[in-house]
C-alpha cells in the first residue's frame, strides 16, 4: 500500500510542477514579449496575438497539452519499457475451484522457459524433499535398472530406507555405495 502512494504522490507532484512551469512560461510571454530586442520581441509579440485570439488560444492549447502528453508517454515508455509481457493463465481439472481469479493469472516481461519434464530422478528427490516418501519410492521404482546404479540415485535410495526404518534395505544400500566408492576410474 506504501508503494502505491508514493507512486500517486510522485504522480501529483509531476502534474503539479508540469502546469506551474506551463503557467509561468505563459504569462512571463504575456506580460515580458515587450521587453525582448529585436525580431525576437516582436516575433513572440505575434505568437502571442494568434494565440490569444478566440478560436486559435483553445486550438494552440490543446495541441501544447496533446504534445506535453506524447512527449511524457515516450518519456515513459522508454524508463518503463516495453509494455509487451507475457501472460499466463493457471488452467485444467486439478486446479481447485476456491482459488482467488488474481492468483490464477501470471505476468512477465521475459518469455517464460518452455516446459520440461525433469528426470525421474529429480522427482524422485523433490518428492523426498517434501516427505512424501510413496511417490518418491514410485519414482525410483520407474527408473532403469542402469539409473538405479548411479551414485546419486543410491544415494537417495539409502536416504528413503532410512526415513521409512528399511534397516536391511538401508545397510545393503551402504556397502552397494561403498562398492562404488572403492572401485578405481
Amino acid at each position: 500500500m506504501q508503494r502505491i502512494y508514493d507512486e500517486r504522490v510522485k504522480q501529483v507532484t509531476i502534474g503539479v510542477a508540469i502546469l506551474v512551469s506551463f503557467t509561468v512560461v505563459v504569462t512571463a510571454s504575456l506580460l515580458g514579449w515587450r521587453l525582448l530586442p529585436g525580431l525576437l520581441g516582436e516575433w513572440i509579440g505575434m505568437m502571442i496575438g494568434i494565440m490569444t485570439t478566440p478560436f486559435f488560444m483553445e486550438a494552440s492549447f490543446a495541441i501544447l497539452g496533446l504534445v506535453t502528453v506524447i512527449s511524457l508517454n515516450i518519456w515513459r515508455q522508454r524508463k518503463d519499457g516495453d509494455e509487451f509481457v507475457y501472460l499466463e493463465q493457471v488452467v485444467g481439472p486439478d486446479v481447485p475451484k476456491d482459488l482467488p481469479e488474481h492468483v490464477k493469472w501470471a505476468l512477465y516481461r521475459e518469455k517464460p522457459l518452455d516446459p520440461e519434464l525433469p528426470s525421474l530422478l529429480a522427482q524422485a528427490e523433490g518428492a523426498f524433499a517434501i516427505g512424501d516418501h510413496t511417490a518418491a519410492a514410485g519414482w525410483i521404482g520407474a527408473m532403469d535398472p542402469d539409473e538405479l546404479k548411479h551414485p546419486e540415485t543410491l544415494q537417495l535410495r539409502l536416504e528413503l530406507a532410512i526415513a521409512t526404518n528399511h534397516r536391511d534395505l538401508a545397510e545393503h544400500l551402504r556397502r552397494e555405495i561403498q562398492d562404488l566408492e572403492s572401485r578405481p576410474l
